[in-house]
């Protein structure tokens, strides 16, 4: 298991030995929490009816993903573990073991408990295992690690003795809003809003910043502060300006924020967009980013750039030679101070270094020049990495000037050194003479240079090790400003915050929120978020109705809690943004002047059916499987891309493209079809599920609705959450494909959504001309799929009524002539 204090261990325990009392009946038993998963209240009397609230919805959560991934099983990824030795361990219980495993390192174990990269481990069973096989074969049911930190924060007697002030709060049956600004905060609001100016904010951005920042230096009791972020309103720019002005003010306020996001890839768009605003506005000393530290899974964060610069891993790799001692600061200067020393000592090296080859003299100035430039340029790199990579607090400004002080004076030394010696002439004695000029010329009569370095050897409080644990940890302990994952915050446990970010509040459940609202120190949050677009993942519908989805940022908004609406969008082409805008926001939402100008308005294929707002009604038909596709849809998709492709390498125009379909079928259809997305360049194209483009944007969006049957049924289509997401990714042209006689007889926001293509003349069929884009070109065994122009190729993969049906959705759609 992993490593924890004592209360840690209790809940993992606990966890585990729960997991391993369900049978194998009872993980298929869709029905076995059913009567024991309460709906999660929307107030709540005490801390303990809280955190108990979530605890059956989880544990019915964690089946229902067990129970998915056990009817996968089949299909799904398996490893050889190839075992060396099983040895039980006594003192953890008859179920637990030592395993050794034969096999290279840096491979993933889906154990309980495995550390990567590590040939050995301990595992807990469910049941004693009878004798040890030579090899045994893994497979992953559940994604532990983010359960059981969850799992630790419902213990209330940790969470008694953590005593966490914000999880206090939404644990009562009241909830604080900020009061009304101080004298002192108002004095704080003015002086914020005039550095405000600088960030072309409109007024809604600007005045959500500022109630954050003046909520921030104020003291008094834990509180929340809401941000509502519509699709396309500029969220990610208003927090990364929120995060910057308390990162210039960071010297005064001492304040520690950790900012989070449900995904590596959205916390690292935030640090991304974060760095890109200090370079622009010079916010960091001299591109020190010590303060700034990201962490998590490099991968997922596509960790390049100048995210590398505060990247955990990265920022150990380089600390390591520094603060080694056998390369490392402490080094560099012992050296410095003993190679300008006293003229005897220089002499006394010198002579040693004669030695050292085989009794052939050294000229004395190509000694003094290769050693001093060696000594200089260890120490020169080693503290421009401390500069750049340990905050300038940590280092201290005394410190810090004389770092900067000594590295300048021995560059001008350097310099002169390469004059004096050019010559192959210098002795020891002159060169000691010309360093003790450049002393007093650098510091006058004060301190001289071995002063001041001999000074930094004993002021500067930095670690001297080589070990990846104690250089994270001091990462970790150092950094003014964290960015991870809501689930990878559980790894601060022992770090002091007192702010919290939380970006797409909305995308996540109440207790996974809970990981960093336990954080020591912790007195304020903003939640940043959409309650309107999709909520959290969850499998279970016993789960989903006991409301385990449901988002603390949606919870806060369900009581009244004050938001801070940020209400111009700058993303939508006005005919895309005004449907959604009535009927998902109030109208409450205007349209910035970059999308109501002329230029914002694209024609990239000719006719009106391809304007910027289009419904494309088309005749197809659904699959009859679990997961469903529409042959007629996919057909019309591969056509109209072609087009695309075709009128964009013609004017040499890049484009951006998006291709949503809420059915998995229908994605990997469409992926199968077109093969490697990088032959459909120029057009820049993606192809995903509505929950695969949540917070992405493209130039043109299609839209396929897959579902046509003669009973209206569309299943989680009618979702309107998930509608909002599909219908607001689009800058310049959305194009839906559907059934509209199915969507109108939905009873649900498609049957509204149809009426209105046709009130605004926006409704066209695809037989009454929908091919008639320029040039347009036969399908299928006549040119278009398997044409190598385009690179796509014939459905292989499907079979005999499969491939009947794709030529019968293939052959309903008549071109125009």
């Amino acid at each position: 298991m992993a490593k924890g204090d004592g209360a840690e261990r209790k809940a993992d325990d606990e966890l585990v030995d729960l997991i391993f009392s369900w049978s194998l009946q009872d993980v298929m038993n869709q029905d076995i929490f059913k009567d024991k998963a309460s709906r999660i209240p929307d107030r709540f009397s005490g801390l303990k009816s809280y955190l108990d609230s979530f605890r059956i919805p989880l544990l019915e959560e964690m089946r229902a993903e067990m129970s998915s991934n056990l009817e996968s099983l089949p299909n799904a990824h398996s490893s050889a573990v190839p075992i060396r030795s099983m040895v039980p361990k006594p003192s953890k219980g008859a179920k637990a073991y030592h395993v050794a495993v034969a096999g290279r390192r840096g491979a993933r174990s889906p154990f309980i408990g495995c550390q990567q990269n590590k040939l050995s481990f301990e595992i807990r069973a469910s049941r004693k295992i009878q004798g040890a096989s030579c090899c045994a074969f893994a497979a992953s049911l559940l994604s532990f690690i983010p359960y059981v930190r969850i799992w630790r924060c419902l213990d209330y007697d940790a969470a008694v003795k953590r005593s966490p002030a914000l999880v206090k709060v939404v644990a009562g049956d009241s909830l604080s809003t900020p009061s009304v600004a101080s004298s002192a905060g108002a004095e704080t609001g003015a002086d914020v809003a005039a550095k405000l100016s600088a960030f072309k904010l409109n007024d809604s951005q600007a005045d959500a910043i500022l109630s954050c920042v003046t909520a921030t230096r104020r003291d008094g009791a834990a509180k929340f502060s809401l941000i509502w972020g519509p699709p396309g309103t500029g969220k990610t720019k208003t927090i990364s300006v929120l995060l910057l002005l308390l990162l210039t003010s960071q010297a005064q306020t001492k304040c520690r924020v950790l900012t989070c996001a449900p995904t590596n890839t959205a916390i690292s768009q935030v640090a991304s967009r974060l760095l890109a605003l200090t370079k622009q506005h010079a916010a960091t000393d001299g591109g020190c980013h010590g303060d700034l530290l990201l962490f998590g899974n490099r991968e997922s964060m596509a960790i390049g750039g100048d995210l590398s610069e505060i990247f955990l891993d990265t920022r150990v790799k380089r600390l390591k030679k520094c603060f080694s001692q056998a390369t490392g600061w402490r080094h560099c200067l012992v050296s410095l101070v003993g190679f300008l020393g006293e003229p005897t000592t220089l002499r006394s090296q010198y002579n040693e270094a004669c030695g050292q080859k085989d009794g052939t003299k050294l000229p004395e100035a190509s000694f003094i020049r290769s050693r001093f430039h060696q000594i200089f340029q260890n120490l020169r790199n080693c503290f421009r990495t401390i500069m750049s990579q340990v905050p300038k607090a940590v280092l201290l400004e005394k410190n810090y000037k004389n770092i900067v002080s000594v590295i300048k004076m021995l560059e001008d030394f350097s310099k002169l050194l390469d004059r004096k010696i050019a010559g192959n002439n210098v002795a020891v004695e002159v060169f000691m003479s010309e360093w003790k000029e450049m002393r007093r010329f650098s510091w006058g009569s004060g301190q001289e240079g071995t002063g001041v370095t001999r000074t930094l050897l004993g002021d500067l409080k930095l670690p001297v090790t080589r070990s990846d644990f104690r250089i994270k940890k001091f990462c970790l302990r150092s950094a003014s400003f964290v960015f991870c994952t809501v689930s990878g915050s559980a790894k601060l446990n022992a770090q002091k915050m007192d702010l919290l970010l939380i970006d797409e509040a909305g995308q996540l459940k109440e207790c996974e929120s809970l990981v960093p609202l336990q954080l020591s120190g912790l007195k304020q949050a903003v939640l940043i978020g959409d309650e309107r677009q999709l909520p959290a993942t969850v499998k279970s519908k016993v789960a989903e109705t006991a409301l385990l989805g449901r988002s603390l940022f949606e919870r806060l908004s369900l009581l009244g809690h004050k938001k801070h609406l940020l209400n111009i969008q700058y993303r939508m082409h006005p005919s895309i943004s005004m449907f959604p805008n009535l009927n998902f926001y109030d109208r409450n939402i205007l349209d910035g002047a970059n999308v109501t100008q002329e230029g914002h308005q694209r024609s990239y294929l000719q006719g009106a059916m391809f304007g910027p707002y289009s419904f494309i009604n088309i005749d197809g038909r659904e699959d009859p499987g679990r997961s469903k596709r529409n042959m007629a849809e996919l057909a019309v998709i591969l056509e109209i891309l072609h087009a695309l492709k075709k009128a964009c390498t013609s004017s040499q125009l890049g484009v951006s493209v998006g291709v949503i379909c809420p059915y998995a079928a229908q994605v990997e259809a469409i992926q199968q079809q077109i093969g490697d997305a990088k032959s459909m360049l120029p057009l820049t194209l993606r192809v995903n599920s509505v929950d695969g483009f949540q917070g992405s944007e493209e130039d043109i969006i299609i839209l396929s609705t897959v579902r046509s049957n003669g009973a209206g049924f569309i299943g989680f289509l009618s979702n309107v959450r998930r509608t909002n997401v599909a219908l607001t990714r689009a800058r310049h042209c959305l194009w839906i494909l559907g059934n509209a006689a199915t969507l109108r007889g939905s009873g649900s926001i498609w049957e509204e959504l149809v009426r209105d293509a046709v009130d605004r003349r926006c409704f066209f069929n695809w037989h009454d001309g929908g091919a008639g884009v320029s040039s347009p070109v036969p399908l299928w065994g006549a040119g278009l799929i398997g044409d190598a122009d385009f690179g796509v190729h014939p459905p292989a993969a499907y079979c005999g009524q499969e491939v009947h049906d794709f030529c019968d959705a293939l052959g309903s759609l008549r071109l125009a002539e």
